[in-house]
């Protein structure tokens, strides 16, 4: 069985991130591109958050509302 520290190091170095103020469509289309799960949110180099394919089901989807909204 292989450590965190393992798969961590299998991963790419750069960190895929976008802005608050980015849509989420484009958050979306990032988590698609990159084939991840989640993506940091940063503002000014300094972490404001996480959006994750978890967030997008349960805050849009499940209000009934679509990504480009």
């Amino acid at each position: 069985m292989k450590t965190l520290k393992q798969l961590l190091e299998q991963r790419p170095r750069k960190l895929i991130t976008v802005s608050p103020d980015d849509s989420v469509f484009s958050a979306l289309e990032l988590l698609a591109k990159h084939d991840i799960g989640a993506v940091l949110a940063m503002r000014n180099g300094r972490l404001a958050g996480i959006f994750s394919e978890r967030d997008y089901a349960r805050k849009v989807i499940l209000l009934g509302k679509s990504s480009k909204e």
